[in-house]
């Protein structure tokens, strides 16, 4: 999926929307826990607006409750994705948004974004890098994961482009870890990074 258009992609996620979350969570993902995890590390204020960047049926938004933050913003392109995401209850605001396009959110707005498992499926990564950087506030931070198969130089430089204007610094930048541990499809060629910058 990919390569798929947007309207094939909805419509994928529509459809796995209902046990999206039993068969991941029984194949050992635990990328949404481990974001949320390390955005309550770094002491990011839980009352503050964190976005959920491709927030689906709500997994990241709800380690993100646990750890005390109230004011989540979570989008995604699914529509039923985020019905399911709003029966969690973790979300102060769910929006139906196109990740390639610009952010329907205005300047230094969040204290935090975190993209989960999501970055496969965008086609401007360096554009939505830049959006990121664009709605978080200086000090925050920006979280995401991405596979280490499409870790290219292109994505590489474009990470390295928004640092070297100096809009923000790394501060985390991982080892290749397990993606979906027990994904009969996905080898060690299916593991991810996550990475997380400080906006400047």
């Amino acid at each position: 999926m990919t390569h798929a258009s947007l309207d094939q992609l909805e419509a994928y996620y529509d459809r796995w929307s209902a046990t999206y979350e039993e068969e991941l969570l029984g194949m050992g993902y635990d990328a949404p826990q481990l974001a949320a995890e390390a955005l309550h590390k770094l002491g990011i204020d839980g009352a503050q607006p964190v976005l959920d960047a491709g927030c689906g049926t709500g997994l990241t938004g709800l380690h993100l409750k646990e750890r005390g933050f109230t004011t989540v913003t979570g989008v995604d392109y699914s529509t039923v994705s985020l019905e399911k995401a709003r029966e969690k209850g973790c979300y102060s605001d769910l929006k139906r948004l196109n990740l390639n396009e610009r952010l329907d959110f205005p300047d230094d707005h969040f204290a935090a974004a975190q993209c989960i498992g999501t970055l496969t499926y965008v086609k401007n990564v360096p554009g939505l890098m830049r959006e990121f950087q664009r709605v978080v506030r200086p000090g925050g931070v920006v979280s995401f994961t991405h596979r280490v198969d499409l870790y290219d130089d292109a994505f590489e430089n474009a990470l390295k482009a928004i640092a070297d204007d100096g809009l923000w610094s790394a501060v985390y930048h991982s080892k290749p870890q397990p993606y979906i541990p027990d994904h009969p499809d996905f080898g060690d060629d299916k593991a991810i990074i996550y990475d997380i910058f400080r906006v400047n």
